[in-house]
């Protein structure tokens, strides 16, 4: 696949420039996204504190996919170093469930912190799962968060 293989040469010159040999995993997800996770001992450099490198590679990954001319503005390939990114979607599907449970129980409206449309878009992908609630996203960037509402159940009619 070209664009993995320009993405991966990307990010292999950026870590050769800090002086870390990765190597990469390619990882084909169910939505036509491809997540390449690059490992590496001093991968932690390419994360950066609370993920910040690796966001920023990521987005530098799609502006030269982009001006390559082979992806959209969403992108198909998604960058993840040290599967941080993996382990993030894992923790934000998780907490989801918990918070629907709640909006459940409580048949009340739970908005959630700020989040980027990555971090959104996996909870929405989550609580579609979920018969009992559904989800909306209100605000406007960097301020967005998403809302998880209980949906009310009809009455079951015996007759």
């Amino acid at each position: 696949m070209e664009q993995a293989d320009l993405a991966e040469s990307f990010v292999g010159g950026v870590a050769e420039t800090v002086g870390i040999d990765i190597a990469f995993k390619r990882h084909d997800l169910d939505n036509g996204i491809m997540r390449i996770e690059a490992n590496g001992e001093g991968i932690g450099v390419l994360i950066g504190r609370r993920g910040g490198t690796a966001q920023a590679i990521d987005e530098l990954v799609r502006t030269v996919l982009q001006r390559s001319g082979g992806t959209t503005r969403e992108g198909k390939i998604r960058m993840d170093m040290g599967g941080v990114r993996a382990r993030r979607a894992a923790a934000l599907e998780t907490f989801a469930r918990k918070v629907a449970e709640e909006a459940v129980e409580t048949q009340t409206e739970i908005a959630l912190e700020p989040m980027n449309r990555m971090d959104r878009k996996i909870v929405h992908d989550a609580i579609a799962e979920i018969d009992s609630v559904e989800s909306r996203s209100e605000g406007e960037d960097p301020h967005r968060r998403v809302i998880i509402v209980a949906i009310e159940s009809e009455p079951v009619d015996d007759e």
